[in-house]
């Protein structure tokens, strides 16, 4: 019913009625006191109603008014069958700039303060109470008690509410309101008399805020809400041994530790939780946990290169989130999303951009392009294109995606500085680019103010970044990384010679000799001795071992070794040296041949469409043993 059929279609004679009902309410007396009224029918048709007062201009203020009720609104998000609905509503009424969220946000953080003063001052009042009367009277203890069980259910209540509105303004993108929700519904948890639901609750809750701190890059906060979790799940274990945690809860809990790690670039931390999430689905594992798992181990995978796992587990996410939830859903988009980021990086850079533009279209037909979900994408999507123009040299629809990005988070979450100083870093990627396609065009004049617009989005993000993980981050690297590069291109070679310097120092130290980012840093340093400092014998030593880490982890077909391998012909010809520069041809015609033969084999093993989610999970951990 909640469903609402396409303007082509004739109208049914349920929405016709609809829409007439609709269409004439106004700002009468009269009408004006029917709206409350309307509570009274079935929350689909409640929600129809609300659907189309929302596509009304002059009814919006109205419905702002209305669905202001947290109780009604969080009775209505309750019923997962209209949530479609609820979105639509949401997002015609924030794009048209009625603040829903932070009125419901802020009416139930009132609230919720308000409940716990009570509280306190019940507590007080019963102390000053026990001084003066006979405790022992049987009246006394009863009122006592039955006063504590009605603060009880209210607070439970309020929870109940809590939770359901932190989690439907997460899944909607608007993290800050849903953080400010979450930590009071915490407190709340916390009032409550010591028992085994409380302490689910209570995990739960924490589940919830450690999946907003991760993706709204608080991570200070995150590593306590990781500790308190970690913390509880032990205590459940240990005083309720035979309940325990529900595996789903566990599955949820490891997997957005997986996130907060990817995301701090800890790669074999969120690998080691990603896997340790994979452990606990089961066939009766909520979809949307299954594919969020799935896809979180993936991405884990792709960092660590191991390609034939993740392409199982994206694959496996993409196919059950469609599905569970049909191709126009979030859960399908996010699936996607990681797709895109698996491809990009497996060198399938053309369908990596088909799947960001799908996953684009789908989050902005459900939450509009004012949104933090949107954001997220348009900064993928951005460095997609990047990756996929580099060759090419047409960077402006990469530019524009990225600046779509920056807009919307610098207007919806303009404090956060760390995400987004991860756009301005990709950014800063674009423009270097473009700066050096221009050196040779009648706009030379602004290849220079770009390189200094580039740097100083460099700057920037290597100082957010020292500020949130210190030096000593595989993040921060990467940074330094990026503006050795950005030096070399501005024939700044000692001062790019330092900062490719410094990435490898600190790679080496987090991930040891043999890491694919260790490799990816030589390698660059090894191009700026080569290329434009004219140190030969030390780009020949670096080239080496960047090939002896791309032999060890990746093989023989390895597609970044022809990098490598050409590099290297350079510097041999370059010092006249006619022996070791035939040898490496030799060698890199027989990558060439071994490259050819291995895109004539299936490149990765797929599963059955009906195989189960503990199907996927038997083949990861087989396949893990066997690699």
């Amino acid at each position: 019913m909640s469903q609402k059929q396409s303007k082509n279609s004739v109208p049914s004679l349920y929405f016709a009625s609809l829409q007439h009902f609709v269409n004439q309410m106004n700002y009468t007396v009269d009408c004006l006191n029917k709206i409350p009224q309307l509570r009274l029918l079935p929350p689909a048709i409640l929600s129809d109603i609300y659907c189309e007062m929302a596509e009304n201009k002059d009814l919006r203020d109205g419905l702002l008014v209305e669905l202001s009720d947290v109780d009604l609104f969080c009775k209505l998000i309750k019923y997962q069958l209209i949530r479609d609905n609820m979105l639509k509503i949401f997002k015609l009424l924030m794009t048209n700039n009625k603040p829903l969220v932070s009125e419901l946000q802020r009416i139930f953080v009132q609230r919720g303060q308000l409940l716990l003063s009570e509280q306190i001052d019940q507590m007080r009042n019963s102390k000053l109470i026990a001084n003066e009367v006979d405790m022992d009277t049987e009246d006394s203890t009863t009122e006592f008690i039955n006063d504590d069980y009605q603060l009880s259910r209210q607070y439970r209540k309020e929870i109940d509410k809590g939770l359901r509105l932190g989690t439907f303004l997460y899944e909607s993108g608007w993290l800050d309101d849903s953080l400010k929700v979450l930590k009071v519904t915490k407190s709340m948890i916390n009032q409550l008399g010591e028992d085994y639901q409380k302490l689910l609750l209570m995990l739960s809750c924490l589940q919830k805020l450690l999946h907003v701190q991760a993706l709204f890059c608080c991570y200070k906060d995150a590593s306590i809400t990781t500790s308190q979790a970690l913390n509880l799940i032990e205590k459940i274990h240990n005083i309720y041994s035979e309940s325990g945690v529900p595996e789903s809860l566990l599955a949820n809990i490891y997997h957005e530790l997986s996130v907060l790690h990817f995301n701090r670039s800890e790669y074999d931390l969120s690998y080691k939780w990603g896997v340790k999430g994979l452990e606990y689905l089961r066939i009766n594992t909520p979809a949307k946990i299954s594919v969020d798992v799935l896809r979180q181990a993936a991405k884990s995978c792709v960092v660590k290169r191991k390609f034939q796992i993740a392409n199982l587990l994206i694959n496996s996410a993409v196919r059950i989130a469609e599905n569970a939830f049909g191709d126009h859903h979030t859960v399908y988009a996010d699936a996607l999303l990681d797709k895109g980021f698996f491809l990009l990086n497996v060198d399938s850079i053309n369908k990596s951009v088909e799947v960001y533009m799908e996953a684009l279209k789908i989050k902005c037909c459900i939450f509009g392009e004012k949104n933090l979900n949107v954001a997220v994408i348009h900064e993928d999507l951005a460095y997609a294109l990047y990756v996929y123009e580099y060759s090419r040299g047409h960077f402006n629809m990469a530019r524009f995606y990225v600046e779509k990005a920056i807009q919307i988070m610098s207007e919806l979450a303009p404090s956060n500085e760390i995400m987004l100083a991860s756009a301005k870093r990709v950014k800063a990627l674009i423009l270097e680019e473009i700066a050096l396609d221009n050196m040779v065009t009648p706009n030379a004049r602004d290849f220079k103010g770009l390189l200094k617009e580039s740097e100083d989005l460099h700057q920037s993000a290597l100082q957010l970044s020292l500020d949130a993980f210190g030096e000593i981050n595989v993040q921060t690297a990467k940074h330094y990384g990026n503006l050795g590069r950005l030096y070399q291109s501005m024939t700044k070679y000692e001062d790019a010679e330092d900062m490719h310097q410094r990435a490898i120092k600190i790679k080496r130290d987090l991930l040891g000799d043999y890491d694919y980012e260790v490799g990816l840093s030589i390698g660059h340093l090894a191009s700026l001795y080569n290329y434009h400092m004219k140190k030969y014998r030390e780009a020949e030593d670096l080239y080496l071992k960047s090939i002896h880490i791309s032999l060890k982890l990746f093989g023989q077909t390895y597609s970044g070794l022809e990098y490598d391998y050409r590099g290297l012909l350079h510097v041999y010809e370059e010092l006249h040296d006619n022996e070791n520069y035939m040898k490496f041809c030799d060698v890199l015609d027989e990558w060439r041949i071994l490259r050819s033969d291995e895109r004539k084999k299936p490149r990765f093993i797929e599963l059955s469409e009906d195989a189960t989610v503990e199907d996927v999970t038997k083949k990861f951990f087989e396949m893990s043993a066997e690699s």
